[in-house]
């Protein structure tokens, strides 16, 4: 079978259990079933997400050489590309930190009262984890075709993701995200400066 094939199977197989395991149904069908167990499900579903990927993940470290090249940045470009990677790393690292990136695997116990960051890399954009992210897939400085279809899964997942998690925040926070939403961009850091001086654009 096509090494690409292989690895868009492998990781469709992860984000569908990703994906449903992150449902209220799920989510409210495992709190019947482990009552005060249920604070370990954050760590359960860290360590399944970790192995449902594992299998994609090899693929894509193993093969990727051995597809076809798509694109690779001149070396003059090298220091820009240094400087955005750097910058993208930096956003990644601070809004994890900001967010709790124990709480968040499951590995120390959620805060029963939860609080809308907005301040920080949050004050940058809503999503800062998933840009940082993303500026980070597409930074790569030799793209095969493989890496291409791996960056392009796992950045469409992230985006989809975002505007799920972004529905379970208004629903939560109600009016106050609803203001923050207006305040700071989602994804592109910036764009509300652009939208003060164009108030027609979208």
């Amino acid at each position: 079978m096509n090494i690409i094939i292989t690895f868009i199977i492998y990781f469709l197989v992860f984000a569908g259990i990703h994906s449903l395991l992150a449902t209220d149904y799920i989510k409210d069908k495992a709190r019947m079933l482990l009552g005060k167990g249920f604070s370990f499900y954050r760590l359960m579903y860290t360590f399944i997400s970790v192995l449902t990927f594992a299998p994609a993940f090899l693929i894509w470290l193993k093969y990727t050489a051995s597809t076809p090249p798509v694109y690779s940045f001149p070396e003059r470009l090298y220091p820009v590309i240094i400087l955005i990677r750097s910058l993208a790393l930096g956003m990644f690292v601070y809004a994890s930190y900001q967010t709790g990136i124990l709480e968040f695997m499951g590995i120390r116990q959620e805060k029963t009262k939860k609080t809308l960051i907005t301040s920080g890399a949050y004050g940058i954009v809503r999503h800062p984890l998933y840009t940082g992210g993303v500026i980070l897939l597409f930074t790569k400085m030799d793209m095969s075709l493989l890496d291409l279809t791996a960056v392009l899964l796992v950045s469409v997942y992230l985006i989809i993701g975002a505007f799920i998690e972004e529905k379970r925040l208004l629903s939560v926070f109600g009016e106050e995200y609803r203001k923050y939403q207006q305040r700071v961009p989602m994804f592109i850091p910036g764009i509300n400066v652009f939208r003060r001086l164009y108030p027609g654009s979208k």
